[in-house]
């Protein structure tokens, strides 16, 4: 060691030394409590040394595989903070990124979308400034409102590599595959010894749920659907090994069968759609053979439902439980459904009824500013922490899907523009898959992203996964921030072009390319960020 750096060494020696003797001491004294400053301060500092590709992966592990299991089996419902905790603390590093001195060079700016979700987290924000907010409900509703933004960021600005992202991609793929095990255990084993009246929602995968009911199926059955187009756009693009992509199709559909989610099953011919309306007219015969495919492939799925979930199913106290997965689908679009259930406490109200009756207390009874702004967030949830002001007026709970979320939360204008959004970004990436400057795997995957957040935008009334379910919140960040990184590429090398500005991200080339792993042994490309 040189004496200018033994020098310069001494410093952090001595505070380090000060440090740890403070620890000892308030060790010492016998009070747990007194060490909680120390090791916050240590964490603090720790989210600054800890890789950013290491607290990416650590968020994606904890969120697709750990907290649902832990939930389901383990009965810790507490474990749904673990990823919001995760993805508040990855801001740290996210800011050190950002302001991390750099070339000057041309910024490419950010796509729309990005300025119609900062305007529907202001909506927020001000519905819950002029709404009186409860503590309890902010700091339950920042799991929905502000945590999982960092990993969308990150992905956005660069602070992974486009390597790490394919990987990504791939990883939720074997995710997928995984869901299959899970769901034939809870299909076999946890459904056929539970009572309820509908005992396969507790096959939820590896989501949250509880193992003596419910769960986020929903969720589950949206993620495989995204799964399903990523395979088939890496299919035709012949970017995907054939026996991956059968293993990947069977966890899909084998789960699928398994867990009656028929809003998933009613959107496969869309996914299909989504993925091949450009072949339409340039190869007709294979957009149709495509879109027959999985019009016969919902009603399998559909047939499945019926002889195995809907047959002998007999008469309740109320007499609404419905005998067909369509008859369960028109009383879900009944905006009149709505009856006690068996146990006498509370009631069971359709989706179309959740909707009607906001209509009719925000709108139709005059109420402009809850109409259109809401009563804040958080004003929905309950939980160990606080409850939302709304809770205890309702004999039904009201965070059952996002757009009742969003609509008593946010009102009509934040609704609006959270499902506009969602939208733009899923166009966003169809357009930059058209450039000739994004490798083919991602042309691809944004193909499978662009339906996904499309499906994500228009499933908004079915299910609460978007903004309640922690690996249902990852996927849609990550494919947001997918088509953030993609954007600003596409858009960097525009006014590369147009300037002769260094582009922020360079196609290499040669046998140091990236191996593709799963995919297919054709080289694909590597960038450097400078």
């Amino acid at each position: 060691m040189t004496p200018n750096r033994t020098r310069s060494a001494v410093p952090l020696l001595i505070l380090s030394l000060g440090f740890a003797v403070l620890m000892g001491a308030a060790a010492g004294m016998g009070k747990p409590a007194m060490l909680a400053p120390f090791l916050g301060l240590l964490a603090l500092v720790g989210l600054f040394i800890v890789p950013s590709r290491l607290a990416f992966w650590t968020i994606f592990v904890v969120s697709m595989v750990i907290v649902g299991p832990v939930m389901y089996f383990g009965k810790l419902d507490s474990a749904r903070w673990g990823p919001p905790l995760l993805a508040l603390a990855m801001y740290i590093p996210l800011v050190a990124f950002i302001f991390k001195p750099r070339k000057p060079t041309v910024q490419p700016g950010w796509p729309l979308w990005v300025f119609v979700m900062v305007m529907f987290l202001i909506v927020a924000g001000c519905s819950t400034a002029m709404s009186s907010p409860r503590l309890g409900e902010v700091v339950v509703a920042s799991r929905t409102y502000m945590a999982f933004w960092s990993v969308a960021l990150a992905v956005g600005v660069g602070m992974l590599a486009p390597r790490d992202m394919l990987l990504a991609w791939k990883a939720l793929l074997v995710v997928a595959i995984i869901q299959l095990p899970v769901a034939v255990y809870q299909y076999f084993v946890v459904a056929k010894a539970s009572s309820r009246l509908s005992p396969w929602d507790a096959v939820v995968g590896t989501f949250p749920g509880n193992i003596e009911g419910g769960g986020a199926s929903h969720g589950m059955g949206i993620f495989l659907l995204v799964a399903m187009a990523a395979v088939l756009t890496l299919w035709r693009a012949k970017r995907i090994n054939r026996y991956f992509a059968a293993a990947v199709m069977v966890g899909i559909l084998g789960s699928l069968a398994l867990s009656e989610v028929k809003a998933a099953v009613l959107l496969v011919p869309a996914v299909f759609v989504l993925l091949f309306y450009r072949e339409l007219l340039r190869r007709p015969m294979l957009s149709f053979g495509a879109l027959l495919a999985s019009v016969v492939l919902m009603g399998a799925l559909f047939t499945v439902y019926a002889t195995t979930f809907y047959a002998g199913r007999g008469m309740t106290l109320s007499g609404k439980m419905p005998t067909s997965p369509l008859q369960s689908i028109e009383n879900q679009l009944n905006p009149e459904e709505v009856h006690t259930r068996d146990t006498g406490k509370g009631v069971v109200v359709s989706r179309a009824a959740r909707m009607a009756d906001w209509w009719s207390r925000s709108v139709r009874y005059g109420d402009p500013f809850h109409a259109m702004l809401g009563y804040g967030i958080g004003a929905t949830q309950t939980s160990s922490i606080g409850m939302g002001e709304l809770v205890p007026m309702f004999p039904y709970p009201l965070d059952m899907t996002g757009t009742t979320i969003l609509l008593w939360e946010t009102g009509a204008l934040g609704h609006l523009l959270f499902m506009a959004a969602l939208f733009m970004a899923g166009l966003n990436c169809n357009s930059s898959a058209r450039s000739p400057i994004v490798p083919v795997e991602h042309k691809a995957l944004l193909e499978a992203a662009g339906a996904g957040l499309i499906i994500f935008s228009i499933t908004l009334p079915y299910s609460n996964f978007s903004l309640r379910a922690a690996p249902s919140q990852f996927v849609m960040v990550f494919m947001l921030g997918y088509s953030i990184y993609w954007w600003r590429v596409v858009r960097q090398a525009a006014l590369a072009r147009a300037g002769s500005v260094a582009p922020a991200a360079e196609v290499e080339s040669g046998p140091k390319a990236m191996k593709p792993g799963f995919v297919h042994k054709q080289a694909a490309p590597r960038y450097r960020h400078g």
